[in-house]
C-alpha cells in the first residue's frame, strides 16, 4: 500500500486524507473518507425582518386606501380621466 497523502483540495473537517492504492490489474484507486451530509429536516428559524416587512406593507395599503387608489379588497379603483384630458375637452397648452 502507498503512503497516505493529503488531499489536494481544501480539506473539509471530516475528510483529511486520500489513500492511493493499486488493484490487481494495476489501476490506481483513490479511497477517500466520506463526509456526513447535512440534515434535511432542520426546523426553520424565525425571520427577524418579517414583522417589520408586514408593518411596511400594511402602511402602504393604508396609504393607497386613503388616497382612493384601492378599495378594501385591494382592487384598484377605476377613475375617469381629468376633465382636461377627456375626449371633447377644450385644451389650451399655453403655446
Amino acid at each position: 500500500m502507498m503512503p497516505v497523502t493529503p488531499c489536494s483540495y481544501g480539506d473539509p473537517p471530516d475528510r483529511t486524507e486520500t489513500v492511493h492504492r493499486t488493484d490487481e490489474l494495476g489501476s490506481r484507486i483513490e479511497v477517500m473518507a466520506t463526509t456526513e451530509a447535512p440534515k434535511a429536516n432542520q426546523t426553520p428559524t424565525e425571520d427577524p425582518h418579517y414583522p417589520a416587512a408586514v408593518e411596511r406593507v400594511k402602511a402602504a395599503v393604508r396609504e393607497l386606501q386613503e388616497k382612493g387608489i384601492i378599495d378594501a379588497q385591494g382592487r384598484r379603483i377605476q377613475q375617469d380621466l381629468p376633465p382636461d384630458m377627456q375626449e371633447d375637452a377644450d385644451r389650451d397648452f399655453g403655446g
